[in-house]
């Protein structure tokens, strides 16, 4: 049976870290919040609900381009979601889902309100197979 590990989100985003690991190469984590919401049964009440996502920007040109995401901007990324393994200084396991981004597209909010988007894909040059 086949699988797909796709994830689409938009939202907002929170912090941005840029980790440069000598030579050009870069890592960009952003985090990401989405909200849902729902109206109370009964009420007219409504209910939002924040979630927050860790985005990984790995690929070469895509970090690169990735650093001019700003907190604040309202950003898409499509991705695969995986989960990051480790050992805390107690040796307990411990593990996180991230969202493994392969495309983002961001809209800046402009002085004057008028947004601007900014768009960020790998190219098949990137891809570790052919």
């Amino acid at each position: 049976m086949a699988s797909i590990n796709r994830v689409f989100i938009l939202g907002n985003v929170g912090n941005v870290e840029v980790k440069e690991f000598g030579e050009g190469k870069f890592l960009v984590q952003v985090s990401v919040a989405t909200t849902s919401g729902y109206k109370k049964k009964g009420s007219e009440d409504f209910v939002n609900t924040t979630e927050w996502h860790k985005c990984i920007f790995a690929i070469p040109n895509l970090a690169e381009r990735a650093k001019t995401i700003k907190k604040g901007d309202q950003i898409e990324v499509s991705g695969s979601i995986r989960t990051n393994k480790w050992k805390d200084a107690d040796g307990n396991e411990r593990s996180m889902k991230e969202i493994s981004a392969t495309h983002y597209s961001t809209h800046k909010k402009a002085a004057n309100n008028e947004g601007g988007s900014t768009e960020g894909q790998h190219g098949n040059d990137d891809l570790p197979f052919g």
